[in-house]
């Protein structure tokens, strides 16, 4: 059936030529258009779900809750849980608190948040289980208290001023005493970062490993220079992930893992995929496990693999209204 107004000329230029019928020709760029829209909507749809879906839960100036619960961020698919937590830089002070104030100790998240009176925080670095004695470089509030001959991923955070917002800074850091200055620290450094930089960083926390650099996953030959396990970063687990976007959006992000009814963990493969759906420039790897935990408001947003609920760690990223 060929739909034509016999209103309008069907046909355009001489009799012995090709016809074009001019309402077909709308007709099919009407359609072509509308189809257009509709792929559109629905790769807008799609990229939304792979990204960040639903409206956040506001949970502060400059603080926002984000949750994704979907199969496909896994490959293989299967249940996984992420909790999301966006902050302003200009908006929020970023800063390490250690366990009851010293080291070693050991506290749970949850209650080094109610007793700082912050707004949220999550685990941070590795340490001995038996002590809560620190694992790895960590400067609290400028006071070195665990140092790596080994490069790791790192993490160090410049405060916000009156007049700048928070800052990170990424490399594998190594963090040694100085050989002839007492009480003086040298950094060793892998990816260009200065010393100035880290001197500046009041907090620095390490992980393993680093994940992304300048807007690069990094590959598993970067790794090699961490020393991590065999499996670590091939096995899924609950992970803990620091990371900044690249308008300086700092995400702090939790991955539940061990229950197979909620969520199965991640890779090291899965966690960069889901730093880039992101968008992050630069991307760390924190303690996980069942250190993993996530607190906002004074309350366990996450779900913590222990059966006896969250862990007691030796320190916690900690976030304050400015």
């Amino acid at each position: 059936m060929t739909l034509v107004d016999p209103k309008l000329p069907t046909s355009l230029g001489p009799s012995r030529g090709p016809r074009f019928f001019l309402p077909s020709i709308v007709l099919r760029l009407r359609v072509g258009l509308l189809a257009m829209v509709a792929a559109l909507a629905l790769l807008a749809v799609w990229l939304h779900g792979q990204g960040l879906p639903g409206e956040p839960e506001r949970v502060a100036e400059g603080v926002r809750l984000h949750r994704l619960e979907n199969p496909a961020l896994l490959s293989p698919a299967g249940p996984v849980a992420v909790q999301l937590l966006e902050l302003d830089p200009s908006r929020v002070q970023l800063e390490l608190a250690l366990a009851e104030d010293q080291t070693p100790a050991k506290e749970t998240v949850v209650e080094m948040v109610r007793r700082r009176k912050a707004l949220a925080g999550v685990n941070a670095g590795f340490f001995v289980v038996a002590t809560g004695a620190p694992a790895g470089v960590l400067k609290v509030s400028g006071r070195v208290v665990g140092t790596s001959e080994r490069l790791r991923g790192a993490v160090g955070v410049r405060p916000a001023s009156d007049t700048q917002p928070v800052r990170l800074v990424f490399d594998q850091v190594a963090l040694v005493k100085h050989p002839s200055r007492a009480n003086e620290f040298q950094t060793r450094r892998r990816f260009g970062t200065s010393a100035r930089q880290w001197n500046a960083s009041r907090h620095v926390v390490g992980g393993a490993g680093l994940l992304r650099r300048g807007g690069r996953s990094l590959r598993p030959a970067d790794w090699v220079p961490e020393q991590m396990r065999d499996g670590f970063t091939t096995e899924r687990h609950p992970r803990t992930m620091i990371g900044v976007g690249a308008k300086g959006t700092i995400w702090l992000i939790t991955v539940d893992g061990r229950n197979p009814a909620i969520s199965l963990g991640m890779t090291f493969a899965e966690l960069q995929r889901l730093a880039e759906r992101v968008g992050l420039r630069d991307a760390l790897n924190l303690d996980g496990g069942g250190s993993t935990t996530m607190v906002v408001r004074g309350k366990v947003v996450n779900h913590p693999s222990d059966p006896t609920g969250p862990r007691a760690v030796s320190d916690a990223l900690l976030v304050f209204p400015r």
